[in-house]
């Protein structure tokens, strides 16, 4: 049986003044690594050593998974996987939600449904929960857990993904900073999601 940890990256000053990231590479700050190191400890003690930690790329994502690699017995090396980097927010990218609504209430009014909105360089819900659901399916076969350091829409749409859900469906919502969930593959084949949003400090 497969167990994937899927753990969101602490947050960023951008996540502070509630600006989008998507695709921006924005580092983690002080107050993000002491939040992934406080995070990572309670991940730790709740599900134990991972076999494995992967990371998407972006420098949020990398720092956390290097926090967390800190706190391992030996410090379990973090690969990188652009399978689960974030979505393109496009044109939105570095501007506030305020911003947004002032001046796309329509296209935001989409996305809110779970829709992609009509902007420039969205990254496609279809596309993303693809990307990150082929990458989850690809670390089937490991013994212990596997904690793959992503971001907000990917792990949602991933998960989706893997349960067989939609990629517009809205039945899990919010994933916060330095949350976790968990989520296992069956004998039959089967990926159970056992917990979502947990442990967030």
């Amino acid at each position: 049986m497969t167990t994937l940890i899927l753990w969101r990256h602490s947050r960023t000053a951008y996540n502070s003044e509630g600006r989008l990231q998507g695709g921006l590479d924005i580092p983690l700050g002080d107050a993000g690594h002491a939040q992934a190191t406080a995070a990572g400890r309670v991940l730790l003690e709740t599900h134990g050593q991972p076999a494995r930690i992967v990371s998407s790329p972006l420098a949020r994502a990398h720092h956390s998974a290097r926090a967390l690699s800190a706190l391992t017995e030996g410090g379990v090396p973090v690969e990188t996987d652009a399978a689960f980097s974030q979505r393109s927010y496009g044109i939105w990218e570095g501007l506030t939600w305020d911003e947004i609504e002032r001046d796309w209430p329509d296209e935001l009014a989409a996305r809110r449904r779970g829709e992609d909105p009509a902007i420039e360089g969205w990254g496609k819900a279809a596309e993303v929960a693809a990307r990150v659901g082929a990458g989850l399916r690809s670390l089937a076969g490991e013994d212990a857990p596997v904690v793959v350091v992503s971001h907000g829409s990917a792990i949602m749409l991933g998960l989706l993904d893997l349960i067989g859900q939609e990629p517009t469906s809205r039945i899990l919502g919010h994933v916060p900073h330095a949350s976790w969930s968990v989520v296992t593959q069956v004998e039959s084949g089967a990926w159970h999601l056992e917990h979502y949003g947990l442990g967030a400090p």
